[in-house]
């Protein structure tokens, strides 16, 4: 009887040492894997996952955007900042294979908070500054606010920035700090 104890006991262990085995070697990385810097993106519309860091990003000078973005936020508290980062829809022409079915894009932060838009909002070129209706923004990934780049001590240093969609549209609670994910499913 306690032969069979110790039999069954050693099976569950070595299953269990599989598990972590087969676990820890599948090849996966997980988000604490991902280095600081970073951006990964992933989805089930998408051809595999691109891993993008910051260097990455600062070389794909096409793409680059430079500019003062107008922000409105719930409270109504209206102000500019100047950002520096790179077209979002550059980055996904230049970088990943969209499948067709793409329709959304979703944003994730380090912290979990996420922001979802429509693949068509996206590529829009047209973003405005109720301000100054002349003035027609780009949704970006921005790494530098103000002249000063972003400390990849306190996060993933990249902010999505989007201007407003029409004259009174609140836009700055969907500016999402420190993204590590862009999701396009």
């Amino acid at each position: 009887m306690q032969f069979s104890f110790l039999r069954k006991g050693k099976v569950v262990s070595i299953l269990i040492l599989l598990l972590l085995v087969c676990n820890l070697g599948c090849g996966s990385r997980t988000q604490e894997e991902i280095a600081v810097g970073t951006v990964v993106i992933e989805g089930s519309a998408v051809e595999g996952k691109a891993f993008l860091t910051l260097e990455e990003l600062k070389s794909m000078e096409e793409g680059l955007v430079e500019t003062d973005y107008f922000s409105l936020n719930s409270y109504g508290t209206k102000e500019y900042f100047h950002f520096k980062g790179i077209w979002i829809w550059h980055i996904l022409q230049e970088k990943v294979s969209l499948k067709d079915n793409a329709s959304k894009v979703i944003f994730i932060a380090e912290d979990g908070y996420a922001v979802e838009y429509t693949l068509a909002d996206v590529q829009r070129d047209d973003y405005v500054d109720e301000q100054n209706p002349g003035v027609k923004h780009k949704m970006i990934l921005a790494w530098e606010e103000d002249g000063i780049e972003y400390d990849s001590q306190q996060g993933n240093p990249f902010r999505l920035v989007v201007g407003q969609k029409e004259t009174g549209d609140v836009n700055k609670p969907y500016w999402v700090c420190n993204v590590r994910t862009i999701r396009i499913d």
